[in-house]
């Protein structure tokens, strides 16, 4: 195979990587790597790792696309292509660093399960460890799950390991799928075959296990969203009338006499204040019925520093409930980092993580909160049911990503959630998607629209723990254990090879 086709192999890899990611494409996310592992196969390392940066460079030109339009509306578009190309050159250079992680197996004398298993079990210890590295930058995170987000079946398996283990059956049957086409051996078809039949009678085992919850306990929830232009100005003339739409929004609210009204994120550029006038204005209820209400605002730390912060209030002389937001967003919230383009048009502006109530205790139910990109950060959800959360809520504002891709990963990866907890789950993003899911990760209610308006949707209440709620780390050690014996073994046959 000659070096240019390898490269091409390389190219349609990344490719095929980036429409999975963009388009959510089920099988794409069980293909996306085979040109790559094809294209490294009995290949010198060297070039091995350009195949992997060519590979990466052509996912992040697609992937990162978004970048243009979102920051030339910030910065100007000088500034929009700089920062694009810097995404797409890290996002090469975080699949050349996958490639080398990847090599040693590939080109392994191990068995054909040993080496999938060992393809499959690095990859996803470094789909991990970039999430981890990197958790308010999502648009870096190269997780092979994000094609399976819109298959109701196949994500049921996250009950017992998260989206990582759904990953890890992707990566073993794009490594499977490679080698059987590198020898066609019946052996690697059987093999292909045992594994993909495996992960959907996983997927069925996991709905007998965790069925849906039947309990009477359910709540009545308004989502109340503003959709708020992204540039929109807030001076004397435009600011009365923003407050009276929102407030006309919140009379309709309580005309459903829900339990628990949610606003989105940041609703208003200020920060919180008990007697603020808006606040005190939301909380005048002319239906007269209890109603409890979740709000994101700032919340002031020193003249430059914030905290995102969501508050629960059911009443102006009540007790208030507060949660900032733990994980900035490396793009707008957090200061410069190799990972962070701060908005230019937002100087002195930083968000400081908070440690703050997780849990609310609302008139609905004790609700576990998120805000924004945090949707796509594992290790805020997995132990909000432990810490007592019957159901979650994420509030967000996707306006800076209105018109990209991200607005449905970031809609359906909080799907993944409710399917990993078996908790139902509320989203509401100003100018994103809005809506719910139940614990089987069925859609309850899907709304994305330009003016303000108001959904409602009834919920159930679970306290049930799922293996992956009580086990966050059981499938991360077992990778582990799997990448080091495996990798033991090949250092003990490479120096065998060299005693002979």
């Amino acid at each position: 195979m000659s070096h240019r086709y390898r490269i091409l192999l390389a190219a349609l890899s990344g490719l095929l990587f980036a429409i999975s990611i963009i388009f959510i494409v089920l099988p794409f996310s069980f293909v996306a790597f085979v040109p790559l592992l094809i294209a490294i196969n009995k290949l010198n390392l060297k070039k091995a790792l350009f195949t992997g940066f060519i590979s990466g460079v052509s996912t992040g030109l697609f992937t990162s696309f978004w970048m243009l339009e979102s920051l030339s509306s910030f910065a100007g578009m000088p500034t929009a292509i700089s920062v694009y190309l810097f995404a797409v050159l890290l996002i090469g250079l975080m699949m050349t660093l996958g490639t080398l992680i990847l090599y040693p197996f590939m080109n392994s004398r191990l068995p054909i399960i040993a080496k999938s298993i060992g393809i499959a079990s690095i990859w996803t210890l470094f789909e991990f460890s970039i999430c981890n590295l990197v958790p308010g930058s999502f648009w870096f995170h190269p997780n092979l799950y994000k094609g399976v987000l819109k298959s109701g079946l196949l994500l049921q398996v996250a009950v017992f390991g998260g989206g990582l283990l759904i990953s890890f059956f992707c990566a073993w049957i794009n490594a499977l799928l490679a080698l059987f086409l590198l020898d066609k051996r019946k052996q690697s078809l059987i093999w292909l075959i045992v594994v993909l039949g495996s992960y959907i009678g996983l997927c069925y085992t996991a709905k007998l296990a965790y069925p849906l919850n039947t309990s009477p306990e359910t709540a009545k929830v308004a989502l109340i969203n503003a959709n708020h232009p992204l540039h929109m100005q807030w001076n004397e003339s435009t600011g009365d009338q923003v407050v009276r739409e929102m407030l006309q929004l919140n009379k309709e609210a309580y005309a459903t006499q829900s339990q628990l009204q949610i606003w989105t994120e940041s609703i208003v550029p200020w920060s919180f204040r008990k007697d603020d006038d808006l606040v005190l204005e939301i909380l005048k209820n002319p239906e007269h019925h209890k109603t409890g209400h979740i709000i994101g605002l700032l919340t002031d730390h020193s003249t430059d520093n914030f905290y995102n912060s969501a508050y629960y209030i059911e009443d102006i002389n009540g007790p208030v409930q507060r949660y900032d937001k733990q994980y900035a967003l490396m793009y707008s919230e957090a200061p410069v980092t190799l990972f962070s383009i701060p908005l230019f048009s937002s100087p002195g502006f930083n968000i400081i993580p908070g440690r703050q109530d997780i849990i609310f205790n609302t008139l609905a139910g004790k609700a576990g909160i998120t805000i924004c990109n945090e949707a796509l950060v594992d290790k805020v959800f997995y132990q909000l049911p432990a810490k007592g959360a019957e159901f979650l809520v994420v509030i967000s504002n996707d306006g800076w990503i209105a018109n990209s891709y991200l607005l449905q990963q970031h809609f359906y990866s909080s799907r993944l959630h409710a399917v990993e907890s078996r908790r139902d789950l509320l989203i509401n993003s100003n100018l994103g998607y809005s809506g719910a899911f139940n614990g089987m990760g069925q859609e309850l209610v899907k709304a994305k629209e330009e003016a303000g308006f108001v959904r409602t949707v009834s919920i159930s209440k679970n306290k049930q723990l799922t293996f992956y709620s009580k086990n966050y780390y059981f499938f991360l050690y077992v990778y582990l254990l799997f990448t080091v014996l495996l990798l033991t073994i090949l250092f003990i046959q490479k120096k065998q090879k060299k005693a002979i």
